[in-house]
This record gives structure tokens, sequence and C-alpha cells, in this order.
């Protein structure tokens, strides 16, 4: 079985082979390839948002003419996952979307934690509400603050600290975990980005509650599902136009060979750039 990882990609993945944290739950046999966005971007507003969401489908179609078996978003933003699903003919799981779901089985409350700034709370709040998970939700807690939006997310700064768990970034984490114990009333703790997949178990090691790695699930997910020979239901959304499918991916072509991007752009996604630089 081959599992597509679609989206910004942790270091290990990109083109250094899977990520240790999965290979170590991944079933026997499941081969796990990254497929990276072509045009790599950090959703600050709504707009990147929807260019995200062009850039998964793009990478899922790309994942499934590799002979992947179902595609995994690797993303708690869940990019593209409407568009994906229809266009694809193998499973489409969301990093956010399994998580959500999963996450009442550990109980009825549970805190998200991110490494974000609030500004970017939209994006987890709308997976929230696209789940039905937002009564549930007791608190959503920032670890980040707004000035790692403003450059400090380089390879030799926050991001790459968090992916290696150095510093003091593992120690904001736990400590948000605790609170969510102490003060949320919270049965279990949702990591709020897929790039704290790498220090999942560091953090879990540390925290009171049980605490769910989206990319983890999402995997699990994906291997259920092509296991069993599932995918999402199509019915209400009309025939396919592959004619569509082929400009949808033009235009991310012609976006990632625009040229070099304005200078307030240049390294908007701090993930995509950790995994470049490693």
């Amino acid at each position: 079985m081959k599992i597509g990882l679609i989206g910004a990609t942790q270091a290990p993945v990109a083109g250094l082979g899977a990520p240790a944290e999965l290979v170590a739950i991944a079933a026997l046999g499941t081969a796990i390839q990254a497929f990276p966005t072509r045009m790599p971007i950090f959703a600050h507003t709504e707009v990147e948002f929807a260019m995200q969401a062009l850039n998964s489908l793009d990478a899922g179609l790309a994942a499934q003419d590799a002979g992947c078996d179902a595609v995994v978003i690797n993303s708690v933003s869940d990019y593209g996952i409407a568009a994906l699903a229809s266009a694809l003919d193998i499973p489409v799981v969301g990093a956010a979307e399994a998580s959500f779901r999963f996450v009442g089985t550990l109980g009825p409350r549970f805190t998200l934690v991110t490494v974000w700034p609030e500004s970017t709370n939209y994006m987890p709040r709308r997976m929230l509400r696209d789940y039905g998970a937002e009564a549930a939700c007791a608190r959503i807690r920032n670890v980040g603050t707004e000035d790692i939006l403003a450059g400090e997310g380089k390879p030799d700064g926050f991001v790459s600290d968090l992916q290696h768990g150095k510093g003091a970034i593992l120690d904001r984490i736990v400590d948000a975990c605790l609170m969510a114990a102490r003060e949320d009333e919270a049965d279990a703790v949702v990591l709020g980005c897929t790039c704290m997949s790498p220090i999942a178990a560091l953090i879990a090691a540390r925290c009171p509650l049980p605490v769910v790695n989206p990319l983890a699930v999402a995997l699990k997910t994906a291997e259920m599902q092509a296991a069993l020979g599932l995918k999402r239901s199509r019915r209400g959304q009309g025939t396919r136009r592959l004619g569509a499918l082929a400009r949808a991916r033009a235009m991310v072509q012609a976006g990632a060979g625009f040229g070099a991007a304005p200078a307030e752009e240049e390294a908007d996604c701090p993930v995509c750039v950790v995994g470049a630089a490693e």
C-alpha cells in the first residue's frame, strides 16, 4: 500500500524518506511518499487559503498518477479536501477531519494547542465548524506570537527549533497542554499543526492528557479506508470534468513558474522553508 502525503512537508519527508514517527506506526507494507505543493505559501488570509486549496488539488492528482492508494492532507487546515474528494478515485483523508472525528472517542472535550498565533485561528475555527466539533473544543491555545509571522519562522528560528524539539518551544507547548488539563476541563489535546508531528511523542510524554497527533491519525485512517476499499461519496456532485482538472493544474504550474515572489512574500511558509533547507 502506498499513501501520498500531500502539501507542506516536514524536512525528513522532503526528499529524505518518510518521517520516523509515521514509519513507526505504519502497517507492514505501507510506503509513504511525499507530494509537496509546487507553489508553497502560508495562509495568512482567506486569499492564500484558497490558493492552498488549488495547490493541494494539484498535489493530490500527482499522488494518484503515481499510484497511491490513498492521500493524506498534511495540514490541520485540510486545504482543498472537498475538491480532492471530488477529483480523485482514491480515499482522501484530512488531518483535521480525521483527528476531530477521532478525538471524541477519548472523551467529550478537547483543547486544540497550536504553534501559530491567534490571527491564524480562522483556519482551525473553520475546521471545527465544518466537522461539527465546535462544541467539543474547550479552547484554542496559541503558543506562537504574531512576530513569528513577521519573520522569525526561518530555518534557524522558531520552526526549526519546533521540529527538532529544541529551545523553549517544547516547554511552551507542554505548558499549554498542562493548562488545558488544569483550566479547560479537557479530556484530550489535539495538536493544531502537522509541523508538530516530529515532536508529538515528546509532548505526550510530559502531558497528563492523551495527545492526538493529527498526521498520525490521518495516516491510520487512510490505511484503513484503502484496505477496506472505501472512499468518500460523490452523491450530488455531478460528473467530473477532466478539462477543469487540467486547467487547475495549469494554473498551479503557471503560479509556480511566475518568478520571484515580492520581497514581503519571500519564505512565505515557514514550514516549507524548513523542509527546503533540510
